[in-house]
Parts: structure tokens; C-alpha cells; sequence
């Protein structure tokens, strides 16, 4: 038959039809972008006031505490993106012990370059007692487009709690300065003596 009532093959689909199909797919595959999910690393010093407490006592005294601390974060794309990854801290309380916490950090964005960073892990004190270490970060971090180290500025509140004979409990409230900040000026006095 022909014309108007030209009967088509059930379930198998016309030439035309495939070619359309294949020449989309092409040109979907040419536009697409790759993911820039790249991940983003941070180091910066931790400068704080804390309350310090040794074994039954919650807090006795006041004291400095310090830290640095560095993360990797995975997840993210633009700036209000959820972002998870580990992190790794090197401090001291009161300049008395030495203490390493390494764990999970986790990026919340609550306004575009403000996020919160929550991050909670294992606790190591003078190579022996273990204990929790969790913080929260709030101030500037936004998300790097150009490159994968990230900038971060701000706040943090954090508490640590050793277990054992000596145990010892510490909350510390302080401010975070990046590290690139840190290392700008010697990086333009070396460039200023070449």
C-alpha cells in the first residue's frame, strides 16, 4: 500500500529514526563538559584561648592553644556545594604535650563563601593517651575555580577529651589564619630580591 495508509513494520523503527538518534548522541557527547568535582586542600595556624582540665575536673585554668591544621575536600563544585574529606591537626595546649587528631571533616554551606566545617576524629596526646577531638569552623572559605588550594579565614570553636589515668579536657575558642596568607610575604620578598 501506499499514501496515507501505508502500514509501518511493528517494533522495528525506521532509518530516519536511528540516524536522528545517533547524530543526538553524538552532539550530547561533543557538549558535555567534563566534572570539575576536583578537590580542594587547605592548611592554616590555629590561634586560641582555651579552659584546660586534668582528670575529674571539667575546667581549672585558662591557657593558649594552637594548632596547625590541614583538610582535603572532596564533593564540591562551586561554592554552595556539600564537601566531605579528612583532616589532620598538629597542636599543643598550654605549650605542655603534644597533639596530633586526624578524621573526617564535612562542609555544610550556609551562605555563599561563609560555610560551617564540622570536623571529628581520633585524638593522640604525648604518645600515649587517646581521646576525641571535634571543631566548628565558620568564616570565609570559598570554593577555588582556578586552582585546588582553598583560602580559609575565620572562626573556631573546638573540644578535646583524653581518656586513661591522665585524662584531660580541653574547649578552646580562636581564630584561623590560612596559611597562603601566612607565607605571602615571604613569597613577595623573595620575588622583590630577584
Amino acid at each position: 500500500m501506499s499514501g496515507p495508509f501505508r502500514r509501518r513494520r511493528c517494533g522495528v523503527p525506521d532509518e530516519g529514526r536511528i540516524s536522528h538518534l545517533v547524530l543526538a548522541t553524538i552532539l550530547l557527547g561533543l557538549w558535555s563538559r567534563p566534572a570539575r568535582a576536583a578537590p580542594q586542600w587547605n592548611v592554616g595556624l590555629l590561634a586560641s584561648g582555651c579552659l584546660l582540665g586534668d582528670r575529674g575536673a571539667a575546667f581549672e585554668r585558662a591557657a593558649f592553644c594552637g594548632s596547625a591544621r590541614g583538610d582535603l575536600l572532596f564533593l564540591r563544585e562551586r561554592t554552595a556545594d556539600f564537601g566531605l574529606g579528612p583532616y589532620l591537626a598538629l597542636g599543643t595546649t598550654a605549650f605542655e604535650d603534644l597533639r596530633v587528631s586526624g578524621g573526617a571533616s564535612a562542609l555544610l554551606p550556609l551562605a555563599e563563601d561563609f560555610p560551617l566545617v564540622f570536623s571529628l576524629g581520633a585524638l593522640l596526646r604525648n604518645e600515649g593517651d587517646v581521646g576525641v577531638s571535634g571543631s566548628v569552623f565558620w568564616g570565609l572559605r570559598s570554593y577555588n575555580f582556578h586552582g585546588s588550594y582553598n583560602v580559609a579565614m575565620g572562626l573556631s570553636l573546638s573540644a578535646e577529651r583524653t581518656f586513661g589515668d591522665s585524662a584531660t579536657n580541653s574547649l578552646a575558642l580562636g581564630v584561623q589564619i590560612d596559611g597562603a596568607v601566612l607565607v605571602l610575604p615571604f613569597l613577595l620578598l623573595a620575588g622583590a630580591l630577584q
